[in-house]
């Protein structure tokens, strides 16, 4: 087992527990849409998941780190300076090197990354601050 497979299982495991001590609790657990049940499931509105700072979260091949969640100023998609919420993230595709990110995000804002599409829905920023994004596999986009 590799070192990435094993951090995978490690946040797999780490999603369970935290599912099941905290049912319902979206910034524990990735849940699904609307769904009442605390485990993902595939559906056309695509996965929710929650990662806290400092952290990371897995769906397929994508991993996705969560880093400086906060107000300041900040390049967007366009490469224009803002100021406001954002998110610095880590994003990587397993086996694919070449394709690292690390873009700041807004709220509302998507991004597409080796046919995965990212949508950017809150930003709870501080110290162990979380964001939430929902996730498109490229064979569940909309």
């Amino acid at each position: 087992m590799t070192g990435s497979q094993h951090r995978a299982v490690r946040f797999q495991r780490w999603l369970l527990a935290a599912a099941l001590l905290f049912p319902g609790t979206g910034s524990w657990a990735a849940t699904a849409g609307n769904a009442s049940s605390p485990g993902p499931r595939k559906g056309a509105e695509g996965f929710v998941v929650s990662i806290m700072s400092s952290t990371q979260g897995n769906f397929g091949k994508l991993s996705i780190g969560a880093g400086y969640l906060g107000g300041g100023p900040y390049l967007d998609e366009k490469n224009v300076r803002r100021e406001g919420l954002h998110a610095g993230l880590s994003i990587t595709i397993e086996g694919k090197p070449s394709r690292f990110q690390q873009p700041d995000v807004h709220e509302g804002q998507t991004l597409d990354v080796a046919g995965y599409r990212i949508f950017v829905e809150k930003i709870n920023p501080g110290n162990r601050g979380t964001i939430v994004l929902r996730l498109w596999s490229p064979v569940s986009r909309p």
